[in-house]
């Protein structure tokens, strides 16, 4: 049967399918559970390293202002400690500096002595600056209105990025300052001491967005490569698109919030480790695919193997089906073929009466030679037509495969009708065929089709006990020809509407029905493209539904 040959045929298709939907089924969750594995275990060391840099933050900040407080307290003790008369001597001032240091580990460049117009009283340090003034400089004006000032990091006149700290002491004009410069590299070893992760960084910057301390990249002075963070309460975290990278930031603000402490930490780096274990995993993932890969096209061949062979036997128990079929079929046609070789016969037996009396001289006017040859044409005629008629019940039988072709349906049908005409009358029922002029030509294997009709007929006789009538009307529908067979015997009942193609069921009483004929009759239809289906009104008749395909070359185009 086509219908199995073409599955057979398209065996690899099937298979690809198979293989297709397995593939899927095993790899797809592999991928969302690594997916998903990247996104929880990313996550979860994202929030690690935030709880991390929050810490690290905290605990800068507290040395940052308790190293700072430390400063301030140191030259406030020194002021205190020393007259200004004292410290305006060079010597003095250097035995002070150094004592400074040493109490410090080195945090001061130099110290200076300045009056209450901002010029020196004395200076010790690498830098020419006695002669410099400073009245006019926002750090003096600060610490002469608060008494205690912490600069941010400036140029001024040693054009050198610097910061410093400086304590007003005295009154008036008896007021002075005792200032100092902060040692940049200690204070950055400090600020980024115990943070130097991959793709790290920590630095301070002002309320300007300007580095205070020497970031990972860039100088002292420069602005931040981001937009300035506003001032905030405690601590709080975010993420900056930086470098065409993700950055996660944790910041607080210290010095009396005119600073801004940040930890900086790269999200690649965060997320490498887990990246790693996945590119580790997605090795193990790649050996296991390709092993299930392996497996899925061997499975898969095995399968489809054992379909084949399914199918194949279904084929084998179909064609042997249609078979019985049509040795059925053929004990339902004797009546009707006894009829049709009666006839020619008994022409056959007249005419050769006729030809003994020719030449027995019955009658010697006649052209006695012209009218034997007539006769025995007329016998020629009817042997041919009895040869005609056995080669087509041959046909019938006959184990053979579909061949479509393009159809006319017409002269078959009519011949069908003419052949069980005479069957029908001996049950009194009566065949009528109705056929739309100039039916187009169908798809179909016509010996299958003549089958698929006095199949359907012979049904139509058996549900008409007491005679009827049976309706045969063909019409063409767009891209089909619609073929009805009515009937108006005893009908199907509803519950068993929707079964009757199924093989061996039958409404038959036992012993009269196999229950093959419409299951091989439907898979036949089918087998051409062609559809069937069944309505019945109860006990009012059944009406067959075929539907034919037409040639290409008689379907309509479709306009849009």
């Amino acid at each position: 049967m086509p219908q199995f040959g073409n599955l057979i045929s398209k065996r690899p298709t099937l298979r690809s399918r198979i293989v297709f939907v397995l593939l899927i089924a095993s790899l797809l969750p592999l991928a969302i559970a690594g997916f998903g594995a990247w996104i929880v275990f990313g996550g979860l060391l994202e929030e690690k390293a935030l709880e991390q840099m929050k810490m690290v933050v905290l605990n800068h900040a507290r040395a940052i202002e308790s190293d700072l407080s430390e400063r301030i307290r140191l030259l406030q003790l020194a002021a205190r400690s020393n007259r200004r008369q004292a410290l305006s001597d060079r010597d003095n001032l250097q035995t002070l500096f150094d004592n400074l240091n040493q109490i410090s580990e080195g945090s001061f460049v130099d110290l200076g002595v300045i009056d209450a117009d901002g010029g020196h009283l004395a200076y010790v340090g690498p830098y020419d600056l006695y002669s410099r003034n400073y009245r006019d400089a926002d750090w003096f004006k600060e610490v002469m209105n608060r008494g205690v000032y912490i600069s941010d990091v400036f140029l001024g006149f040693r054009q050198v990025p610097h910061c410093i700290i400086a304590v007003q002491t005295g009154s008036g004009r008896d007021s002075w300052i005792l200032r100092a410069t902060i040692n940049s590299e200690r204070f950055d070893a400090l600020v980024q001491s115990q943070y130097q992760g991959e793709g790290s960084d920590i630095y301070i910057v002002n309320r300007e967005g300007r580095y205070q301390t020497t970031p990972r990249v860039g100088s002292i002075l420069d602005s931040i490569p981001t937009s300035m963070i506003e001032f905030h309460r405690g601590v709080r975290n975010l993420r900056a698109k930086q470098d065409g990278g993700t950055k996660l930031n944790v910041t607080t603000w210290i010095n009396d919030n005119r600073w801004m402490l940040v930890v900086e930490q790269d999200l690649a780096a965060v997320q490498a480790p887990v990246n790693r274990a996945i590119a580790s995993g997605a090795q193990v993932v790649v050996i296991a695919a390709a092993l299930l890969v392996i497996t899925t096209f061997l499975a898969t061949s095995h399968l489809t193997r054992r379909i084949d062979k399914a199918n194949l036997q279904r084929e084998e128990m179909t064609r042997a089906f249609i078979r019985s079929a049509r040795l059925a079929s053929i004990g339902e046609l004797a009546t009707g073929l006894a009829h049709e070789i009666n006839n020619p016969l008994a022409t056959m037996s007249a005419e050769q009466t006729n030809i003994s009396d020719l030449l027995s001289g019955a009658d010697s006017e006649k052209d006695w030679k012209k009218m034997a040859l007539e006769s025995v044409e007329r016998c020629q005629q009817q042997i041919r037509r009895c040869a005609n008629i056995t080669k087509k019940m041959l046909q019938f039988g006959r184990k053979r495969e579909t061949t479509l072709e393009a159809t006319d349906i017409t002269p078959r049908l009519k011949e069908i009708v003419n052949l069980l005409r005479r069957h029908a009358g001996v049950r009194n029922v009566e065949l009528e065929l109705q056929l739309e002029d100039k039916l187009p030509q169908v798809i179909i294997d016509p010996i299958e089709f003549e089958q698929v009709i006095v199949n359907l007929i012979n049904n139509s006789i058996d549900a008409l006990p007491d005679g009827g009538n049976i309706r045969i009307r063909a019409i063409r529908e767009k891209a089909q020809v619609h073929l009805e067979l009515s009937d108006n015997g005893v009908g199907i009942p509803p519950d068993e509407l929707s079964r009757i193609f199924e093989p061996f069921y039958t409404t038959k009483p036992v012993g009269q029905g196999t229950g093959l004929g419409l299951s091989v009759c439907y898979g036949l239809v089918h087998s051409w493209g062609g559809r069937i289906k069944a309505e019945s009104t109860g006990k009012k008749g059944t009406t067959m539904h075929i539907y034919l395909p037409l040639p290409e070359r008689e379907r309509p185009i479709n306009k849009k």
